[in-house]
């Protein structure tokens, strides 16, 4: 007699719906432990990416490679549940929100200044002048932050961080922090992030080194010519980022990005993933562009 038993194979369908609710189920347990918060926030704008992922793990004939987008595509829908869940209240109490206001004094004798900005999940703003070195309005309900200062010869180390922070997997309206800087120094910023809407319109001041890492992001970047040598590089996840650059200033551009749809108008592509514009060698002020990220849309405007 056979007794050999026959196994049912694994069909994709059966690993998408078993993912999601393991993924959801965990997510949720999570929240109601208090160790993690979402808000739904830029995750929206990625919801197609589900229907993009099933859709190739049907057409393609590999069953290992089906069976990984399956699981993307579930992974990715159960966050979009979850973080709907918490945002239209259906986890909970709602948390208190927390307004804070920061400054530090500005002294003429600083040449240099460096931003360390840590936060969850958000939308953040660094734009305007102010006549103190650096100033802050924050308002949250993910916790409240705290600053820190350093003098160092002739310039200042500020850092200006979220205490407590949870694991957070979104971005939205419950953390919201307006940034300003004095535009003497030379400024070096340094911004570590969620999953974030960021709007940094930074022409108004001497950005010499400007280093951004973030999750899913919205980037909206805008950078000046007063500093004759800017770096700026982007680490990102699932993300848009935009970045604008002035015609009076040369830029080269690397990016090292997985799916990805680039627009660089202007920019001569060199290969390998390096492009420059053509007053490059000759432009007195240059920007050097370094972009690092997953499923991207990638775009560089010249104003």
């Amino acid at each position: 007699m056979d007794t050999t038993t026959t196994q049912r194979p694994m069909h994709t369908s059966r690993i998408f719906w078993g993912t999601l609710w393991i993924v959801a189920g965990m997510l949720i347990l999570l929240a109601k432990l208090d160790v993690m918060t979402f808000q739904i926030g830029t995750f929206w704008k990625f919801w197609p990416l589900v229907f993009v992922f099933w859709g190739i793990s049907v057409l393609t004939g590999a069953k290992s490679i089906r069976a990984l987008l399956a699981v993307l595509a579930a992974v990715l829908l159960a966050v979009i549940l979850y973080g709907a869940w918490e945002e239209w209240g259906w986890g909970g109490e709602p948390r208190v929100m927390t307004t804070q206001t920061f400054q530090e004094m500005y002294d003429p004798s600083l040449h240099h200044a460096s931003l360390r900005f840590v936060s969850d999940a958000g939308t953040f703003t660094i734009r305007d002048t102010c006549a103190d070195l650096f100033q802050a309005e924050t308002a949250s309900d993910l916790g409240k932050y705290d600053i820190d200062t350093r003098t160092m010869n002739d310039g200042k180390d500020v850092t200006l961080s979220m205490e407590n922070r949870r694991v957070t997997l979104g971005a939205g309206g419950r953390n919201t922090v307006t940034m300003k800087l004095h535009p003497a120094p030379a400024w070096s910023l340094k911004l570590e992030l969620g999953a974030a809407k960021l709007d940094a319109d930074l022409s108004s001041y001497d950005a010499e080194d400007v280093d951004v890492r973030t999750g899913a992001a919205d980037v909206r970047l805008r950078l000046g010519d007063r500093a004759e040598d800017c770096r700026v590089r982007i680490q990102a996840g699932v993300s848009s980022i935009t970045v604008a650059v002035p015609q009076s200033a040369g830029c080269e551009i690397t990016s090292e990005s997985g799916l990805t749809s680039k627009s660089f108008r202007g920019f001569d592509d060199r290969g390998d993933g390096e492009y420059r514009t053509a007053n490059f060698d000759a432009a007195q002020k240059k920007i050097h562009l370094t972009f690092k990220a997953g499923v991207s849309s990638l775009r560089v405007e010249r104003y």
